[in-house]
């Protein structure tokens, strides 16, 4: 028996992922701990430079537009123009010589982020076997911790021994490079069928009120669909409300300097790898809505312990560590469910719930400074505990578990 090309390898598929995501998350991360050292060198205030980030984050609002397109001309096209716009968007920050460029700049790798990672977990879907698709997301997922433990590790030596245009410029290469690549990759085996429904659709002349409706219709699982995505909103709200202000939190309390909190960062990104770990093994066998269940209960359950381990540093920090490890046994096992909630539309699916990420992320900014400096970690675990229970009541009453026979 004749083995597969390497290309169309499972593990090639995963190693080329992962690769290009690692870049990705190191480029989203690079400004939180060098927030200042680039405001410097930029000339403007840390509140501008976060002012310019935030705008960044603005632009994953694109992501269902983005996943829509990629849904008709194929999630290997749109992952390779995404890595290419983030890419020349970071050395275009780099090689900027006053704000209005280095802010274009930033705003332009903000849609290649929007494009990026939901389509990837989109392709990915059509390429691994239900039963084992929590496994090959989980893997990709390792990118996310291993950014904050090397990517800022190369990016940091760079600031330290170039300047702070160093990494974008090093890492937006590198994104260019792999985005020509992934050339090497197969197509999706459902981009024929993609190819004869947009040439369909072209035939029709569709009004743009029934075409608005189209957009926001899911088929006929849209309550579970639409469930699924609101969860994962949820979720990273409930998380990052706490994250936010966790750091002026062991401050405040505990007196800790930046250092003390770069290590402990270090901590986070090693326990965040260990969880990703565990739920590539683990939840294809116990099952994606049970996994979602065990996650988002653990989580919740760690912000009821949040005021009561709050008596000192090592067990303020282990209540900190416990909802974040469950968080990310939820948001894998969510993301492995939501690529099977409606099929022919994943890269709209997988694009929506970023779009409803960034939502959360976007009121936790606001809400979790106000939630702690008001009523102090009891209010900061008590916002978080709420927005976790809804999750789980949505998860319990309204998501449904289904496998879908896919085309091609």
């Amino acid at each position: 028996m004749s083995k597969s090309p390497v290309n169309q390898r499972i593990t090639y598929l995963l190693i080329m992922g992962i690769s290009a995501k690692l870049l990705v998350d190191t480029t989203i991360q690079l400004f939180n701990p060098f927030l200042t050292m680039i405001a410097a060198g930029l000339g403007i205030s840390a509140v501008a430079l976060g002012g310019i980030v935030a705008i960044r984050g603005v632009m994953g609002l694109a992501a269902p537009i983005i996943g829509t397109i990629a849904d008709k001309i194929g999630y290997r096209k749109i992952m390779q123009i995404s890595l290419a716009l983030s890419g020349t968007g970071m050395i275009l920050a780099g090689i900027s010589q006053n704000i209005i460029l280095f802010s274009i700049a930033i705003i332009i790798t903000g849609i290649g982020h929007a494009g990026y990672t939901p389509n990837l977990h989109a392709y990915l879907s059509t390429k691994l076997p239900y039963n084992k698709r929590a496994r090959g997301i989980g893997i990709i997922e390792y990118s996310w911790a291993l950014a904050g433990i090397i990517g800022l590790f190369i990016a940091g030596f760079l600031i330290d021994t170039l300047s702070w245009r160093a990494p974008f410029i090093f890492f937006g290469i590198l994104l260019l490079l792999i985005s020509i690549i992934y050339f090497t990759l197969p197509a999706s085996h459902l981009e024929k069928k993609q190819k004869e429904l947009i040439t369909n659709s072209r035939k029709k002349d569709i009004p743009l009120l029934k075409r608005i409706q189209s957009f926001f219709d899911l088929g006929s699982n849209a309550k579970s669909a639409w469930g699924t995505i609101v969860i994962q909103g949820l979720n990273i709200f409930a998380i990052m409300q706490v994250m936010i202000i966790h750091g002026g939190w062991l401050n405040s309390e505990y007196g800790l300097s930046p250092a003390y909190l770069g290590t402990i960062a270090l901590i986070f990104g090693v326990t965040d790898l260990i969880a990703s770990i565990y739920v590539s093994i683990a939840v294809d066998k116990i099952g994606k809505k049970k996994s979602v269940v065990i996650g988002v209960t653990g989580m919740t359950m760690g912000f009821v312990l949040m005021p009561f381990l709050n008596t000192g540093l090592y067990l303020a920090i282990l209540s900190l560590i416990i909802p974040r490890i469950f968080f990310e046994f939820a948001t894998v096992s969510n993301l492995a469910l939501l690529t099977e909630q409606v099929p022919e539309q994943r890269g709209k699916i997988m694009s929506l719930s970023t779009t409803f990420g960034l939502i959360g992320i976007t009121l936790s900014s606001a809400i979790g400074p106000i939630s702690y400096y008001s009523k102090g970690v009891t209010g900061l675990a008590a916002v978080s505990f709420t927005a976790g229970l809804i999750s789980l009541i949505i998860v319990v009453l309204v998501v449904k578990d289904r496998i879908y026979k896919t085309a091609g």
